[in-house]
């Protein structure tokens, strides 16, 4: 535990695993779990409020992303089951121009402004396939078109990896040489690093996981449907409708990141709490015996795919060969493919 100096306890390493309802059905707390210990901290509170972010690391459907480390879903899961209504969870974007190589690089996102300046996506032909500055879902999804098997026009990576070139030596010859490095510093270093230089040489690309439009409901006040409960961010669905424009996630954290604290210390005020409870999660359980789900899933699967079969097929290798009727998370906890059955 570290005290800060306004005697606020901050805990560190000790990630929430469950959230507490009382016996009303308000949201109560949360369950944390010290990795250091390996001891369950309950933390019993008046308001609690999600704020943990998207999915991206959950690589879904074996797409790289562009997401942090700790962009896992947590809070979805945890709010699924403690009975938040979600919404709009059947949409996801990409982000059209994700890295592919380098290798230790898959998933960087390429600034979109990089097409704006006159970068062209060109498949292996060198052909112009998309107008470069549609809209990211028309964008991505042309990519993942000239990708597939049914018109087999993108390049492949001695990693398994496929992708599409993104014209970037165009930009100084459109708009003078030094152009690039002046205007996009950090990309360039970016592939500096692994001896590319992205004025004489284009960028492989191909789209990136980034950013999820669904997730927990939320009304004006960043309140869910349970008392107590309050969402912010990306981890809420809806506030972008089902395609979020460039940007508009900034501007959605410091309008609601801000009235979130604000609805949330305001209702700790009057707030009152019964007795503590995880009946939640005992009655989930039941809720998936009943309907016949036997799986051996840690978290619900509540994300569709998206992608050709073929180019799905050649994403999920890069993950380590795994069958693309399974789940990334059901082969990463190490679980026998052959059980359970698989959300839709």
């Amino acid at each position: 535990m570290k005290v800060a100096t306004n005697s606020v306890i901050k805990p560190e390493f000790e990630p929430a695993i469950e959230l507490l309802l009382d016996d009303k059905g308000q949201c109560a707390g949360a369950i944390l779990y010290n990795l250091d210990t390996e001891q369950f901290l309950v933390v019993r509170a008046k308001a609690t409020v999600i704020a943990t972010g998207g999915f991206g690391r959950l690589h879904i459907r074996g797409f790289a992303t562009t997401n942090h480390y700790g962009a896992t879903g947590d809070g979805l899961v945890m709010a699924y089951r403690a009975g938040a209504n979600l919404k709009f969870m059947d949409s996801v974007q990409y982000h059209p121009t994700g890295a592919v190589y380098p290798e230790q690089i898959a998933g960087f996102l390429i600034t979109e402004k990089i097409r704006g300046a006159g970068g062209q996506p060109l498949n292996k032909n060198g052909e112009l396939f998309v107008f470069p500055r549609e809209p990211r879902d028309v964008e991505s999804a042309a990519i993942i078109r000239e990708c597939s098997s049914e018109r087999n026009n993108g390049v492949d990576t001695a990693a398994g990896r496929t992708g599409v070139w993104l014209d970037s030596p165009i930009i100084d010859m459109i708009h003078g040489e030094g152009y690039t490095r002046h205007q996009f510093p950090g990309m360039c270093r970016a592939f500096d690093r692994y001896g590319i230089d992205i004025t004489k040489q284009p960028m492989l690309i191909y789209p990136s996981l980034h950013y999820q439009n669904g997730g927990v409901e939320i009304n004006e006040r960043c309140e869910t449907n349970i008392p107590g409960l309050f969402v912010a961010g990306e981890a809420s669905g809806g506030v972008h409708g089902r395609n979020r424009l460039m940007g508009n996630s900034v501007l959605d954290y410091n309008v609601f990141g801000r009235r979130v604290g604000r609805q949330a210390s305001e209702y700790a005020k009057s707030a009152k709490l019964g007795k503590l409870s995880l009946d939640h999660v005992t009655a989930y359980a039941g809720e998936m015996m009943e309907q016949g789900i036997d799986s051996d899933l840690i978290s619900p699967v509540i994300l569709p795919s998206y992608t050709p079969e073929d180019v799905r097929l050649q994403q999920l290798a890069r993950l380590g060969n795994i069958p693309a009727r399974h789940s990334i998370l059901r082969s990463r906890i190490g679980c026998g493919c052959g059980k359970g059955k698989e959300g839709k």
